[in-house]
């Protein structure tokens, strides 16, 4: 405990220098991840075929995992203060806003997402659309102030850039998900009330049959598993080139090569599950399609590792 307590309030002192805001809104996210999980066990009330208070609790564990990702990410910009304690402000806000409209109609026994039941459900919906809206552009801004900033370990280098370009992928695709289905389509244009305008599947409603704890639907095509991988690239990548380093029999090249081949069979990854969702087809079930995909990806990696590896690496000029 002696030794546990400055290495925490080292953290403190690290993150608050970055983002005081975005510092204080990853210590929120940590409280909910301990306040939910106590719901799901004294309420018991389930919504779309899963534990109500479930959704919050993931949404609450991806909000910490997030903040710290981008903590770290700032921490490259620690030169542009301002630059980064604006960016900061602003996805503190976009997520504390999200997990208000997400608990909020929990507590009510509603979906946050889709639902426009009543003039106040659309509201909160369409908050929630702009914060994201917002969060995704702010990523993007960071993503290029991250391409012009010169980072001295390339492998790590090139994972933070191409993690968060993943990412931005992987959060774009969540667009998908808030456009009408053509079932809702017909409902509107048959003058029906509608409840909800989007949905997590394509070729079926939400509340299905899905995998065990995530609930992606092994019946219907789903975006949620392409926007989970797309999102997670930030943490993977990284992870992967300080893995990397300390495998000492290799030269910065080699892991250069493999952080950009995993890069492009990341991405493509994603791509092909954001298609098969698309297709109305569940992650359970490839077609010749979907393998034929899966294969061209394997072999992007593969042809990005063997053209970086072939190309002659940089001349540093050491100072005098």
């Amino acid at each position: 405990m002696s030794t546990s307590l400055p290495a925490v309030r080292t953290l403190w002192n690290r993150a608050w220098a970055i983002s005081p805001l975005l510092t204080v809104s990853t210590v929120v996210m940590m409280l909910g991840t301990l306040f939910t999980p106590a719901a799901l066990v004294f309420d018991p009330r389930e919504l779309v075929g899963e534990p109500l208070w479930l959704k919050p609790t993931k949404f609450y564990v991806s909000l910490v995992i997030y903040n710290v990702t981008l903590l770290y990410f700032l921490s490259f910009l620690a030169h542009r203060a301002r630059f980064v304690r604006a960016v900061g402000a602003v996805l503190a806000a976009c997520g504390a806003l999200e997990m208000v409209a997400i608990t909020l109609q929990a507590a009510r026994g509603l979906r946050s997402h889709f639902n426009v039941a009543t003039p106040f459900d659309q509201t909160v919906f369409a908050a929630m659309g702009v914060a994201i809206t917002v969060l995704w552009v702010t990523m993007m801004v960071v993503g290029v102030m991250l391409a012009r900033t010169k980072l001295e370990d390339r492998p790590l280098a090139s994972s933070v850039r191409v993690g968060l370009l993943v990412g931005v992928l992987g959060a774009g695709l969540g667009f998908f998900m808030t456009s009408p289905r053509p079932a809702q389509v017909a409902e509107m244009k048959a003058g029906e009330k509608l409840l909800e305008s989007g949905s997590h599947t394509f070729g079926a409603r939400d509340g299905g049959p899905g995998l065990p704890l995530v609930g992606w639907s092994t019946t219907a095509g789903d975006m949620r598993p392409a926007h989970f991988l797309g999102l997670h690239a930030m943490q993977v990548l990284p992870f992967l080139a300080v893995l990397l380093a300390r495998r000492r029999g290799r030269s910065e090249s080699q892991r250069l090569a493999l952080i950009r081949a995993v890069g492009v069979a990341y991405a493509g990854v994603t791509v092909v599950l954001a298609i098969q969702a698309l297709r109305g087809l569940p992650i359970v079930q490839w077609d010749m399609t979907g393998t034929v995909g899966l294969a061209l990806v394997v072999l992007a990696g593969l042809a990005t590792f063997v053209l970086s590896l072939g190309r002659k690496p940089e001349v540093r000029i050491a100072p005098a």
